[in-house]
């Protein structure tokens, strides 16, 4: 790469971090609640829940899809990947995707994503403000479908994004929406060290809930993330993100492999704040861990993550990597 390439590349990644921290990481945010569409915000990726979520400058296997989408490029095989969450209070969601390295100069994959409330209790409020428990109940559900694309631009960048279509069913009602990831991944002079950026969910709503006129608006999601390897054995991660209608979010990831057939992972994230409350649990919100195991083709990802006092949440990621 070219002296003024790399010097426009320097700049254009110290500009992004710029504007991320620009604002405090623990500042009370006054937008908080005024998005809908939340369920675009759940990670199907066991690897990625038990490393505090912090991908954006390492994703180099399928949870770039969620991730970075410019890094699908470095995925060495066609791979097929499935995801069951067990998430709060009865509810629960999966995914599939299916990745294809065509060449070093382009990479492409498909994906689904699936979510379910369970059933939640009606409620109403009485004439003296309290709360009325209803002999009837109802369930929400999403299903997220994507194509993604990642390009060589030089040996120092790539990029890629994603398109992606929501349909969101409340109760009987639904309401549709658009949306596309953008993202770079940077691979600096020292082969250890990469870099990220992306926005996410830049989109809009296509239609609008049966019996309603009023337009939700989407999670916009800035991210900067840096990845280093200490050898071959250890990765650190680290994400700085900022979400329409939530605070600046740290992130902290670490992954050592203990044997070629096993890797530990452990993660941090900082929002841990939004759900510590008085309970039991409350000191371990923000903390995840997980394990990965290696099996032939097969790999078989497993994270546990606390959000304090709201409870705990289970992933499990299952993929084969089909032969070239």
């Amino acid at each position: 790469m070219t002296r003024c390439n790399c010097l426009r590349t320097r700049f254009v990644l110290s500009l992004a971090f710029s504007l991320l921290l620009c604002c405090p990481v623990f500042a009370q945010n006054p937008d908080a609640g005024t998005t809908g569409f939340s369920s675009v915000k759940l990670i199907y990726s066991a690897r990625a829940n038990a490393m505090g979520q912090a991908m954006t400058g390492r994703s180099m296997s399928f949870e770039a899809i969620q991730f970075n989408p410019a890094g699908l490029l470095k995925i060495p095989n066609r791979a097929v990947t499935t995801t069951f969450m067990d998430h709060f209070v009865g509810s629960a969601g999966g995914s599939v995707s299916y990745l294809v390295p065509k060449n070093i100069y382009t990479s492409y994959g498909f994906f689904l994503n699936y979510w379910n409330s369970g059933s939640i209790e009606r409620t109403d409020i009485g004439n003296n403000g309290e709360l009325i428990e209803l002999d009837d109940s109802f369930a929400a559900q999403d299903i997220l479908a994507g194509f993604s694309l990642a390009k060589f631009l030089s040996p120092a960048v790539d990029a890629g994004g994603n398109v992606k279509f929501l349909l969101d069913q409340i109760d009987g009602k639904s309401a549709t929406a658009a949306m596309i990831d953008l993202g770079i991944m940077h691979h600096t002079a020292n082969e250890r060290i990469k870099v990220g950026l992306t926005a996410r969910n830049i989109g809009f709503q296509i239609s609008k809930y049966s019996d309603s006129d009023f337009s939700e608006s989407l999670p916009l999601s800035l991210n900067a993330g840096l990845g280093i390897d200490l050898g071959k054995k250890t990765h650190l991660n680290g994400d700085l993100s900022k979400t329409t209608g939530e605070n600046f979010v740290a992130k902290f990831g670490v992954e050592h492999q203990v044997h070629p057939a096993l890797e530990l992972r452990g993660g941090f994230k900082t929002n841990s704040s939004d759900y510590k409350l008085k309970g039991a649990l409350g000191f371990s919100s923000g903390l995840s861990l997980g394990l990965g195991w290696v099996w032939k083709n097969y790999t078989l990802d497993y994270a546990v993550a606390s959000y304090g006092d709201l409870g705990i949440t289970n992933q499990l990621s299952l993929r084969y990597n089909l032969p070239n």
